[in-house]
C-alpha cells in the first residue's frame, strides 16, 4: 500500500488540483443536503440539461476526499448533467467529521459511510426532476468499494461504475450491471480484487465489463483517464442511457 503522504501527492500531481481552487461550491449547481445519522450531509446537485425526470448518478470520492476526487467528478458531474443526467455529490464525510482519511482508517468508517450513501439514494430518489427507477452509483478507489457496498444491498441502484474500488464482503446475492476499471500496479488496491468481483459478477450472471490498465497505479494518469471517460460513455450508453428509449 502506498503511503498516505505518497498517494496524497500523487493525486495532487495527477490532476493539476491547488488548494486554493478546489472549494467544490464554486463548481456545483446547487447545495441540498440530507440527514444521515443524526448528521446534516452536504449534496451538491448538477441538475439535468434537459427538461422531466431523469436517470440520475450518484458520484462518489475517495479517502482523499472532495479535493482530489479520483475520477475528476466535478468535471465528470456537468459533463453527464449536459448529457441528460440529473448528478449528485455527496459529502459523506460529513457523517463521521473526516476531511479525507488515511487508508487505515477506511474499514472502521465503512458502515457508518453505507449508510450515508443509502440515504443519499432516498434522498435522490425523491428529488423532483429524477427518475426514481433509475439510479446508478460511479466511485473511485473508497467510492468504488461504496458504491458496490450499496449496490449489494440496494436493489434501487440500476448501475455501478467503479475504478480502483473492490467489495469484500461475503454473502453476495445481487449487483448490478458493473464496469470494472483497474490498474494492474495498484498497490493500494489490488489488482486481484478487480478478478474477484469479476468472478463474483460471473457467478450471479450479472452483466459487466472491465478493462485493466497493464501500466497504471491506483490514480489513473490522464492518458488512461481519457480511455477511462470513453469506456464509461459507452458503458452508460449500453446499461444506462440518458434517454430510456434508447436503452437495448
Amino acid at each position: 500500500m502506498l503511503p498516505f503522504s505518497t498517494a496524497f501527492t500523487t493525486a495532487a500531481l495527477v490532476f493539476g488540483i491547488v488548494f486554493a481552487t478546489t472549494i467544490v461550491e464554486a463548481d456545483a449547481a446547487t447545495r441540498g443536503s440530507y440527514e444521515s445519522g443524526g448528521k446534516r450531509i452536504a449534496i451538491d446537485e448538477y441538475p439535468s440539461a434537459k427538461p422531466g425526470k431523469r436517470p440520475a448518478l450518484i458520484l462518489l470520492h475517495g479517502s482523499a476526499g472532495l479535493l482530489f476526487p479520483g475520477l475528476d467528478l466535478q468535471k465528470r458531474a456537468r459533463d453527464l448533467s449536459a448529457q441528460g443526467y440529473a448528478v449528485f455529490v455527496p459529502h459523506f464525510f460529513n457523517r463521521t467529521g473526516h476531511f479525507m482519511v488515511r487508508p487505515s482508517g477506511v474499514h472502521e468508517n465503512l458502515p457508518a459511510w453505507t449508510s450515508t450513501v443509502r440515504d443519499a439514494v432516498t434522498y435522490v430518489a425523491a428529488q423532483p426532476n429524477v427518475d426514481a427507477s433509475r439510479i446508478g452509483l460511479m466511485g473511485h478507489s473508497l467510492g468504488g468499494y461504496l458504491a458496490l457496498g450499496v449496490a449489494a444491498q440496494d436493489s434501487r441502484v440500476d448501475i455501478v461504475i467503479e475504478a480502483s474500488g473492490a467489495l469484500d464482503r461475503g454473502g453476495v446475492k445481487r449487483l448490478p450491471p458493473t464496469l470494472i476499471l483497474h490498474g494492474a500496479k495498484d498497490t493500494t488496491v489490488p489488482v486481484a480484487k478487480a478478478a474477484r468481483l469479476e468472478s463474483l459478477l460471473q457467478r450471479l450472471g450479472v452483466p459487466y465489463q472491465k478493462h485493466i490498465y497493464p501500466d497504471e497505479a491506483h490514480i489513473l494518469s490522464r492518458t488512461a483517464m481519457r480511455d477511462a471517460t470513453q469506456r464509461i460513455q459507452r458503458f452508460l450508453t449500453k446499461y444506462f442511457p440518458a434517454e430510456s428509449s434508447a436503452a437495448n
